[in-house]
């Protein structure tokens, strides 16, 4: 099931993504190499993005895929 969301950045820039919810939740509960937690995404509302999208850079559509394939 594909699901698009809108999260933030470092910057709190807007980015919107669509992705699968395998994909997301593997993210949020995700490890790098070295065994440390990997930042997660900082997911807002869609009344949250249009209140900071005036101010802030809002980026074009990202599609997001990590499901590993074995």
């Amino acid at each position: 099931m594909i699901i698009k969301a809108i999260c933030r950045n470092n910057n709190n820039n807007i980015v919107p993504l669509k992705g699968e919810r395998e994909s997301f939740r593997l993210r949020q509960r995700g490890k790098n190499i070295c065994g440390k937690k990997v930042d997660s995404f900082r997911f807002i509302s869609y009344k949250e993005s249009q209140k900071i999208s005036k101010n802030k850079v809002v980026y074009p559509q990202v599609t997001w895929y990590s499901v590993a394939k074995l």
